[in-house]
């Protein structure tokens, strides 16, 4: 059997049954292709999460490998980047996550509950106004765009750029080094972050509002808080993955309630808790990351596979939620699932600081959405984005 390869059409197109074919090959495998360790095994990333041996660190050998123009060019990018609590290991992890961890709290994210179902409703409103297009461009793409500018306080009439920003900024993220524009446009977007934030960071800062960017400008400075250019790359990341990675669930998750009748049915009359209880199977059955990346920081043998200091290795996050050793009917929409160990979110200390967020936009716009238009249904076929590290919609064509 050939070995796994992240970029074939097929595990762009349809993932899941794409991983299934590998996985009598073992929960660990080794891809020529990749020159890395894939885990699609449950129980096996499980454990890779909680092994410190596994190492996100990789900023510094990047910064390291760059050169005369590139390295000017990428200047900005890779400081925003390096910002990132993701792309670290503690104690420089719990120091960058810290002013997140306290401002970014389940209580305050709740506190949008209300604004956020207002965004939803006006945008099935818009959407209402004709009688189909596409998704993507018409809500799973715009809603988390304003809801992370909600929470950063981004004055109404200044968040047309963020939703763009944020897909330009996923070339830099993915390393998409191919593109013959790859530099000019991790310069832009970094410049573009940096001309969009000054503003709002010197008005917040003289004062201070009710809002995320106020609570993080408040710890600027302090002992052990974040500096401008770590505020900066603090507030790419959740613009990033608070957009991107959201846009893709809704997205996904979309498309697989269209593709299932029964299931459908059964979501659009939930409440409370059983829609919670829902809300966390699409998350299983539709999560988003294919390839979250680590390095081997040490020989080591993990779950029968001996691995190399600097070999990489990708946790498919995708593949391991439907691992039938521990999900029966792993690819069925299955709406009371109980237990439901997905990880989706990660694990540890690198479990998703965004959860909270995820789940409150998903149960306010997946049901919102099935009830207005109780006769949406896909036209075509949705396209996907060309990616290693996630499963994301390009574009889905809907009717209603």
């Amino acid at each position: 059997m050939a070995d796994i390869n992240l970029l074939d059409p097929h595990a762009i197109d349809d993932p899941h049954d794409y991983f299934k074919q590998f996985r009598e090959g073992g929960p660990i495998q080794w891809s020529d292709r990749h020159r890395a360790w894939i885990v699609i095994g449950h129980p096996e990333l499980n454990a890779a999460f909680r092994d410190s041996r596994l190492s996100t660190e990789r900023m510094a050998g990047f910064r390291e490998r760059l050169s005369g123009p590139r390295a000017e060019a990428l200047s900005m990018a890779i400081d925003l980047l390096d910002g990132w609590m993701l792309f670290h290991e503690p104690p420089e992890h719990t120091r960058l996550r810290g002013p997140l961890a306290r401002s970014f709290t389940p209580r305050s994210v709740n506190a949008l509950e209300d604004r956020v179902q207002q965004i939803v409703d006006d945008l099935l409103d818009t959407m209402a106004q004709s009688s189909g297009g596409d998704l993507v461009e018409m809500l799973t793409h715009p809603l988390p765009a304003a809801v992370i500018a909600e929470l950063f306080g981004v004055p109404i009439d200044e968040r047309d750029w963020l939703a763009n920003w944020s897909e330009k900024f996923g070339v830099v993220v993915f390393g998409a080094v191919g593109r013959d524009d790859y530099d000019e446009v991790a310069r832009a977007a970094g410049a573009e972050l940096e001309g969009r934030l000054q503003p709002l960071f010197d008005r917040y800062r003289a004062e201070p509002e009710d809002n995320l960017l106020s609570l993080l400008l408040a710890e600027e400075n302090e002992v052990d808080g974040l500096t401008r250019i770590e505020l900066l790359g603090a507030c790419s990341l959740l613009l990033f993955a608070g957009h991107d990675t959201t846009a893709s669930l809704l997205g996904s998750a979309t498309v697989a309630l269209c593709r299932d009748p029964d299931a459908r049915v059964d979501f659009v009359n939930l409440e409370g808790a059983e829609l919670d209880t829902a809300i966390e199977e699409l998350l299983r059955f539709e999560a988003p990351a294919k390839a979250m990346m680590r390095t081997v920081a040490e020989d080591h043998e993990h779950s029968g596979v001996d691995m190399k200091t600097g070999q990489s290795v990708f946790f498919n996050i995708l593949a391991a939620n439907r691992d039938p050793r521990v999900f029966d009917s792993p690819d069925e929409i299955v709406l009371n699932r109980n237990p439901n160990p997905h990880l989706t979110f990660g694990f540890g200390h690198h479990f998703c600081l965004g959860a909270a967020l995820a789940r409150l936009e998903a149960k306010a716009t997946l049901p919102a959405l099935f009830r207005r238009f109780p006769e949406l249904r896909i036209e075509g076929e949705p396209t996907w984005r060309p990616t290693i590290s996630d499963r994301s919609p390009k574009t889905i064509p809907l009717s209603w």
